[in-house]
């Protein structure tokens, strides 16, 4: 039941969650890179020849020569298709003195992975901080609304499926309300928070219920559905 009453939360969190992973992945390979290019020996290595895998992209294998003299390789694990580089190409590159297999390409094998990560964080953070803002934002309107909201009385107009949200193969059921401001001549319309059960045995309609509002925007609004029976299961 938890998890029904907080699904919301619970998937922007896990989103939240990932994105920052994505995050800290993507900075943490950026900073690598130039961390490797600012300390690392600069040098230009030859293309050889390519590894394959089975989608039939290609990632280079670099061979070039430390500044001991000794020859060395890199099998970046970068794939593409076509190839980034031809056969033959000379490419600038980076090793660490101390480990010549701890290198990095210019070009595409430099900043591919970063931008990857950069880019999943930015969706997979956007929904989920995104969503937790808009939460937080209307348990402080709920909070606003019980310490200085006007109740008006609304009628039961309909009792339907939340079809856009479903747990366990089952959606739940929400009561909407409208009012007419005559003041403004408005109608406004109004849905209940979600409800785990179906409610209409304890409803009818054009049955008069609470509804709080901001008194001077009666679009922010919190239907009050205190008066039905707890869920037991």
């Amino acid at each position: 039941m938890w998890l029904k009453n907080n699904f919301w939360t619970f998937f922007c969190g896990l989103f939240a969650l990932v994105g920052t992973i994505f995050g800290i992945v993507a900075y943490s390979s950026w900073s690598s890179t130039q961390t490797l290019k600012r300390k690392g020996v600069e040098t230009v290595g030859t293309v050889e020849g390519f590894n394959r895998n089975r989608k039939g992209s290609s990632a280079p294998v670099i061979v070039y020569t430390t500044r001991e003299g000794v020859e060395a390789r890199y099998y970046s694990s970068t794939y593409s298709s076509p190839p980034a580089y031809d056969l033959g190409e000379e490419v600038k590159l980076w090793y660490m003195p101390n480990k010549p297999d701890d290198v990095v390409l210019s070009g595409i094998d430099s900043w591919l992975f970063p931008v990857i990560f950069g880019a999943f964080s930015v969706i997979f953070a956007g929904i989920g901080y995104g969503g937790l803002i808009g939460i937080w934002r209307k348990n402080r309107n709920k909070e606003k609304l019980k310490e200085s909201g006007q109740t008006i009385l609304a009628d039961v107009v309909d009792v339907r499926f939340n079809a856009s949200l479903r747990i366990g193969g089952k959606s739940p059921w929400v009561i909407v309300a409208q009012y007419f401001d005559a003041h403004s001549q408005k109608v406004y319309t109004y849905e209940s928070d979600n409800i785990w059960y179906n409610p209409s045995p304890f409803l009818t309609l054009g049955q008069k219920i609470k509804v709080r509002v901001e008194p001077q925007n009666y679009a922010i609004y919190e239907v009050d559905i205190s008066f039905l029976p707890s869920v037991g299961n």
